[in-house]
C-alpha cells in the first residue's frame, strides 16, 4: 500500500540452477545487489541539450551476490553457464494503522557469472566474504504477489507496472 512504512528485510534466501536444472538453495541471509536497469540515452537540442531515454535500449545490467564462505553453494553459483537465480525475502511492513506484517518479495534473475572463481581473502577473526558478479539478461520483481517489472533483454520484453513498453516498437517491426 502507498502509506506503508517498509521497516526492514527480516531474512532472505538465494536459489540457483542452470537453465532447466534443479533449483538449489545456495545462500541464506546474504547481501545481494540487484541490477540497475538504465536506459541508453540520446541528446536532443531543446533550449540546450536534453538527454532522452531510448526506448528498448539498455546499458549492461549487473548484479552481485555476497556469499559467506567458500563452499558448495558458492561452487553452484559459479557454474559457467546461464543461471536462473531466485532471491526471496521477507520484508517487515507497518501500515498507517500501526499493524505490522511480513510481505513476501521475489526477484527472478537470468544471468551468467563474470568470473570463473572470485578472489577469496582469508583473514583470522573474520568471515570469508566472497563477491560473485553477474551479467544479467532477465530481471523480474514480484512483491506481495504483484509483478512490478519484468525485463528480458534476449526476448525484448520490458513491462513495468503492467505496461508493455516494447509494444509500440514491436508493432512496427
Amino acid at each position: 500500500m502507498l502509506n506503508d512504512q517498509y521497516l526492514t528485510v527480516n531474512a532472505n534466501r538465494v536459489y540457483s540452477n542452470p537453465v532447466g536444472g534443479e533449483q538449489k538453495c545456495v545462500g541464506e541471509n546474504v547481501e545481494v545487489s540487484l541490477p540497475e536497469v538504465k536506459n541508453k540515452t540520446v541528446d536532443a537540442e531543446a533550449m540546450g541539450t536534453l538527454t532522452v531515454p531510448v526506448i528498448g535500449q539498455f546499458d549492461n545490467m549487473e548484479m552481485t551476490v555476497h556469499h559467506i564462505g567458500a563452499d558448495k553453494g558458492l561452487a553452484e553459483m559459479l557454474a559457467q553457464e546461464t543461471l536462473e537465480i531466485e532471491l526471496r525475502w521477507g520484508e517487515q511492513v507497518m501500515g498507517n494503522d500501526g499493524n505490522q506484517r511480513i510481505v513476501g518479495c521475489k526477484a527472478f534473475i537470468t544471468a551468467f557469472p563474470n568470473v570463473a572463481v572470485p578472489q577469496i581473502t582469508v583473514k583470522p577473526g573474520e568471515s570469508v566474504d566472497v563477491e560473485v558478479p553477474y551479467t544479467v539478461t532477465g530481471y523480474k520483481m514480484v512483491k506481495d504477489g504483484e509483478v512490478l517489472w519484468d525485463i528480458n533483454r534476449l526476448t525484448q520484453k520490458c513491462e513495468i507496472n503492467g505496461k508493455d513498453y516494447f509494444a509500440d516498437l514491436s508493432s512496427v517491426l
